[in-house]
C-alpha cells in the first residue's frame, strides 16, 4: 500500500499521541514508514503552524491587554481629573447636570499658565416639558470676560426671555471659555447635542490664530485639521493624557527658557506676526470655515435650530498691535519720514496736510496697519465717516498680531451659513447703529474686543430678536413684545453691581498692562471713601481667588446694609440669587435684609424660598418664626420655631448658642399663647445652653410670675 486513505489518516490523528507508529501500522495493516512519514511531515508541521499563529495572536493581544489595564488603572486613579464637558451633581438631594469648570484642561496641558475656567452652569437632569434649553458657544466674549456672571450676554438673554415668557423655564447655558477656538467648539458640539438642546447660539472666530490648537498658538498641533480632530478624540483616553503630559514635561524640561508670560493672551501666542493672506493666515481661515461647517452639520443632523453671529471688535479706539511692511520694500526710511510728518500734522489738527503725507506713504507701501488707523482718524475728524470706517477696518485686518478676527472671517461666516441654511445675526450692524457716526469704539468695548456691559446687552438683544424673526419658541407675530421693558430697565434687572464693574475694570487694567498692549487702560479709578476702599479690597480678594464670587457680594451687601444703603444691598443679594438660584443662603440673607426694613411679606417669601431649597435648614425656620413674632402672630410663629428647634438639634450647623436662641423664641411664642408649661420648659433648656443670656432669664421670671398668678 503506497498511500493512506482519509479514514486511515483520521485514525492516525486520533491515536498518534497515545500509540506508537508500529502499533498504529499494525492496526491499520499498513507499513510503519507511511505512518511515521504522515506524523512527521504533516501532523507536526500543522501543529507548528498552529503554535506560530497562537504566538502571533498573543503578541498582538498582550500589549493591548496591558494598555487596557493601564487605562483602567488611570481611570480608577482619576489621572488628569475629570475632563468631561458635562458632570452630574446633587443639590439638596436633587440631581442636576453641570458644565465642568475644568474642561479646558483638555486643551491646555501643563501648569505654567492659568487654565481658563468654564462657567459651571447648572441645568436640569430630567428636562421638564416647559424647559427651553439654549447652549451658547464661543470664546472669551461668550464667556463674558472681564465680567464674571450677570453682565454676560447669555445671562442678559436669559433675563430678557424670562421677562417675555414668564410661564417657561429657560436654561441659557454659557459654554464659552477664554482662549479656545472653533476646534474646541466643535469638540463640545459633538457632546452637547445629546443633552436635549432647543437652540444653539454661536459667537466665535476671534481666537482662530492664538486660541488652543490654533495655527499660531503655543498650544498648536500643527496645520493638519485631520490630525487635530484625531487628537481631540484620543484625548478622551487617560493613557493618551499620560503620554501627552510626559511629552509636555520633557519639552518643558529641555526648553531653553520659560515663556515669562504674564497674561493668557501672551502665553498662548507663539507666532507674533501673521501677515494678511500669508500661509498661516490662510490655514486658520480654512480651518475656521471647515470647523464651522461641521459644527452646523452636527447641530442640524439633530434637528436643532442654530443662530450664528458675525464678529465685532473695537475699531475706533484700538490702534493696531503690530504693523509690518511689504516684503522687499526699498524705501522704508522715506516711508517712515512721511508717516512721522503726517502724525505731526495730525497732532496739530492739520488733517488735510496729514492726509497728504499719509497718501504719499501709502503710495510707497500700503501694508502697515498703523497707516490706515491714522487715515481713519483723519477722515473721522474731517467728518468723512464712511471713509474713516473703511480705513479703521483695514487697520484691523492688516494688524499682524491677530487677536481681532479680520473682516474676511465674517465673510466666511456668511458663506458657510448660507450653504447650510443657518441664520446669521449681523452683529456688526447692531454695534454700528449704537455707535457715534457708525464707528464702534470705547463706547461699547473695554479694550480690543471685549464688550462693555452695554455691548453685551446689545449682543443678547440681537440674538433675542433673531429668535423672534426665525419663529423660535413662537411664530414671530406671537412674540409678546408688549411685556418687554426698555433698554435701561432691562439692564437694571440684570443686577450688575458696582462690585461686578470693579472686578471687570481690575481685570482689564491688568490685561492692558502687558503685551501686546502699548498703553494700560485705567478704567474709572474709584475715589477714597470707605465704600471705595471696601470694593478695592474685595475685588483683589476675589480676583486672587482668596474668596469666592458670592462671598464678595455678601461682604459688600453687609457693608451697604450697615450704612443704610438697603436698595443697593438688596441688589447684591439678588445678583447672587440670579447666579445661584438653587442655593438657600442668598435667600436667607435677603430675608434678613427685608425683615430689617420691616418688609415682612417680601421677607417671608425670601425665607420660604430658602426653605424650599433646603427643607432641613434650621435657620430659615427660626427666621420665619421670628418674622411672625415681630408681627405679633405667635400662633403662626410656633410651628416654624418648633421645626427650627427639632432641625437644630439634629444639625451640625446649629451651635449651642443658635439652639438656645431658637428655644428662647419658641418659649416666647408659647408664653404669648399662654402655654406656660411648654414655655417654661423651652426657656429652661435655653438657659442651660446659654447661662449668661439675660433675655432668657427675664423671660423665665415673667413665665414663673404668670404661672404663680394662675395658681
Amino acid at each position: 500500500m503506497s498511500s493512506l486513505t482519509e479514514k486511515q489518516k483520521n485514525y492516525i490523528e486520533a491515536h498518534y499521541r497515545t500509540k506508537s507508529s508500529k502499533e498504529i501500522a499494525k492496526n491499520l495493516n499498513v507499513q510503519s514508514a507511511l505512518v511515521r512519514d504522515y506524523i512527521g511531515n504533516t501532523l507536526f508541521k500543522k501543529q507548528g503552524r498552529g503554535r506560530h499563529f497562537l504566538f502571533a495572536v498573543v503578541l498582538v493581544i498582550l500589549p493591548l491587554f496591558i494598555l487596557l489595564v493601564l487605562e483602567l488603572f488611570l481611570r480608577i486613579a482619576n489621572y488628569g481629573g475629570d475632563l468631561s464637558l458635562v458632570l452630574t451633581r446633587k443639590i439638596d438631594g436633587h440631581k442636576f447636570y453641570q458644565i465642568n469648570k475644568h474642561v479646558a484642561r483638555r486643551y491646555f496641558p501643563g501648569d505654567e499658565l492659568t487654565v481658563p475656567d468654564a462657567r459651571d452652569a447648572v441645568f436640569e437632569y430630567k428636562k421638564s416639558a416647559k424647559t427651553f434649553r439654549i447652549f451658547c458657544l464661543g470664546g472669551s466674549t461668550t464667556a463674558g470676560f472681564p465680567y464674571q456672571y450677570n453682565a454676560t450676554f447669555p445671562s442678559l438673554l436669559y433675563d430678557r426671555l424670562h421677562l417675555l415668557f414668564p410661564q417657561k423655564n429657560f436654561e441659557v447655558i454659557n459654554v464659552g471659555i477664554s482662549a479656545i477656538n472653533s476646534f474646541s467648539v466643535l469638540d463640545f458640539t459633538h457632546e452637547l447635542v445629546h443633552y436635549q438642546p432647543d437652540l444653539f447660539l454661536i459667537y466665535m472666530g476671534h481666537n482662530e490664530f492664538y486660541g488652543a490648537l490654533g495655527v499660531a498658538s503655543t498650544r498648536s498641533l500643527g496645520e493638519n485639521r485631520t490630525f487635530i480632530k484625531l487628537y481631540l478624540k484620543l484625548e478622551k483616553s487617560r493613557l493618551f493624557l499620560l503620554f501627552r503630559d510626559i511629552i509636555f514635561k520633557l519639552k518643558k524640561l529641555f526648553a531653553t527658557k520659560s515663556s515669562g508670560a504674564s497674561t493668557l493672551m501672551e502665553a498662548v501666542a507663539a507666532d507674533k506676526s501673521i501677515p494678511l493672506g500669508g500661509k498661516k493666515y490662510n490655514i486658520a481661515k480654512r480651518n475656521f470655515s471647515a470647523n464651522l461647517a461641521e459644527i452646523l452639520d452636527i447641530i442640524q443632523k439633530h434637528r436643532t435650530p442654530v443662530l450664528v453671529s458675525t464678529l465685532v471688535s473695537n475699531l475706533k479706539d484700538q490702534p493696531p498691535f503690530k504693523s509690518i511692511f511689504s516684503a522687499g520694500l526699498q524705501k522704508k526710511d522715506d516711508w517712515e519720514r512721511l508717516f512721522k510728518n503726517g502724525v505731526q500734522f495730525e497732532d496739530n489738527k492739520k488733517y488735510e496736510e496729514a492726509l497728504a503725507d499719509f497718501f504719499n506713504a501709502r503710495a510707497l507701501d500700503a501694508q502697515p496697519a498703523k497707516l490706515h488707523f491714522r487715515l481713519g482718524q483723519c477722515y473721522e475728524k474731517l467728518s468723512q465717516f464712511d471713509l474713516a470706517l473703511k480705513e479703521y477696518r483695514l487697520a484691523r485686518d492688516l494688524d499682524a498680531i491677530r487677536f481681532r478676527a479680520p473682516g474676511e472671517f465674517n465673510e466666511v461666516i456668511r458663506k458657510v451659513c448660507a450653504q447650510k441654511n443657518a441664520p446669521v445675526v449681523e452683529m456688526g450692524k447692531v454695534f454700528q447703529q449704537n455707535s457715534p457716526h457708525g464707528i464702534p469704539g470705547d463706547n461699547l468695548f473695554l479694550e480690543h474686543l471685549h464688550p462693555r456691559f452695554e455691548g453685551n446687552y446689545l449682543i443678547a438683544d440681537a440674538f433675542c430678536r433673531m429668535m423672534s424673526e426665525k419663529n423660535i419658541i413662537l411664530p414671530a407675530d406671537k412674540w409678546p413684545w408688549d411685556r418687554d421693558a426698555g433698554k435701561q430697565q432691562n439692564m437694571d434687572r440684570a443686577y450688575v453691581t458696582d462690585l461686578d464693574i470693579e472686578v471687570a475694570n481690575y481685570r482689564v487694567n491688568n490685561l492692558t498692562a502687558h503685551w501686546p498692549f502699548k498703553t494700560q487702560r485705567i478704567i474709572r479709578p474709584r475715589g477714597n471713601t470707605a465704600y471705595d476702599a471696601l470694593l478695592e479690597k474685595t475685588v483683589e480678594a476675589m480676583v486672587r481667588r482668596r474668596i469666592p464670587w458670592n462671598e464678595g457680594h455678601y461682604r459688600v451687601a453687609r457693608f451697604l446694609a450697615k450704612n443704610g444703603k438697603y436698595e443697593k444691598a438688596e441688589r447684591e443679594y439678588r445678583a447672587v440669587i440670579k447666579v445661584m438660584p438653587y442655593d438657600f443662603y442668598p435667600y436667607l440673607f435677603l430675608g434678613n435684609l427685608l425683615m430689617e426694613q420691616k418688609k415682612f411679606l417680601a421677607a417671608e417669601q425670601a425665607y420660604k424660598k430658602s426653605l424650599a431649597r433646603s427643607p432641613a435648614f434650621p435657620f430659615a425656620y427660626a427666621k420665619l418664626g421670628l418674622l411672625f413674632l415681630k408681627q405679633n402672630l405667635p400662633q403662626q410663629a410656633k410651628p416654624y420655631l418648633q421645626k427650627a428647634v427639632r432641625a437644630g438639634e439634629r444639625s451640625k450647623q446649629f451651635t449651642d448658642t443658635d439652639l438656645a436662641r431658637a428655644k428662647y423664641l419658641l418659649a416666647l411664642a408659647y408664653s404669648q399663647l399662654n402655654e406656660l408649661q411648654a414655655a417654661k420648659k423651652e426657656a429652661q433648656q435655653a438657659l442651660h445652653l446659654s447661662s449668661d443670656d439675660q433675655r432668657v432669664k427675664m423671660l423665665l421670671k415673667k413665665i414663673n410670675r404668670a404661672m404663680a398668678l394662675k395658681r
